[in-house]
This record gives C-alpha cells, sequence and structure tokens, in this order.
C-alpha cells in the first residue's frame, strides 16, 4: 500500500500533464474543424530514448485524469497520451475507426506504440480502421 501511494505522488507531474492536455484537447475539439485540427495530430517525435516506465505512467495519468473530467473521452484520451509520449521519445499513432451504432455510427480512437494497443483497445475490435495519424520526426 505505501509503495502504491508513493509511486502515485511521484507521478503527480504526469497526472498534472495530462489533465493539461485533456483539457487543451477538450477545447480545440469544441472550438476548431477536424480540417484544421487534422495535421496537429501528427506531433514531433522528441529524439531520444524513451524511459522504460513512461507508457505505464502515462497511461495512469491520462485514465485517472479523464476519470474525473467529464467530457474527456477517447479522442481526447488518445491526444493527450500521444502527445505526452512523444514528447518522451516514444512514437504514438492515433488510430480512428466506426462502428454502426443504434443511432447512426460511432467513432472510437485508440493509442498505438511499438505495434502494441496502450490506450482504448478494450473496445477498438468493434470499430472497422479508418486511417491513423502517426508522429512526425524532427
Amino acid at each position: 500500500m505505501m509503495t502504491r501511494l508513493w509511486r502515485r505522488r511521484r507521478w503527480l507531474p504526469d497526472l498534472a500533464e495530462a489533465i493539461f492536455w485533456l483539457i487543451l484537447a477538450g477545447l480545440v475539439l469544441r472550438l476548431l474543424p477536424f480540417r484544421r485540427i487534422a495535421p496537429a495530430l501528427s506531433p514531433p517525435l522528441a529524439p531520444r530514448n524513451p524511459d522504460p516506465q513512461a507508457v505505464e505512467r502515462v497511461i495512469w495519468a491520462v485514465r485517472a485524469a479523464a476519470r474525473r473530467l467529464p467530457f474527456a473521452v477517447c479522442f481526447h484520451q488518445g491526444i493527450a497520451a500521444q502527445r505526452m509520449l512523444c514528447r518522451r521519445g516514444l512514437a504514438v499513432s492515433l488510430h480512428y475507426g466506426v462502428a454502426k451504432a443504434e443511432s447512426g455510427i460511432e467513432a472510437h480512437v485508440w493509442a498505438v506504440a511499438e505495434g502494441r494497443t496502450i490506450l482504448g483497445g478494450e473496445v477498438a475490435d468493434r470499430f472497422t480502421f479508418l486511417t491513423r495519424f502517426d508522429p512526425r520526426s524532427i
């Protein structure tokens, strides 16, 4: 129990960063048309070796922050995770898919790094893949 509390204390900066990116993503998605947002969904990739624990810390922070922000759906979470991990040197692609729903269509975003789904994969198999946005090298 004490180890878990200590870990969370050390991860508070990641949580604060996740809250920042989730709020920013929410504002941008609400205020701008997608055609203006799409080019920004390929952020620059920091040229360095990523910390092996970066994925665990960032995904924990994004999920913890999203539980407390009512608007933070998969799209917001994917943007936050991609931005945070690209800053840490890990290439993260955002995958977009759609599925038929009772009220029309439903969309979903999931994040993929090094060939494995790291966020949003719980329901990704229900969706037909449309496109992805990869980080760009700087």
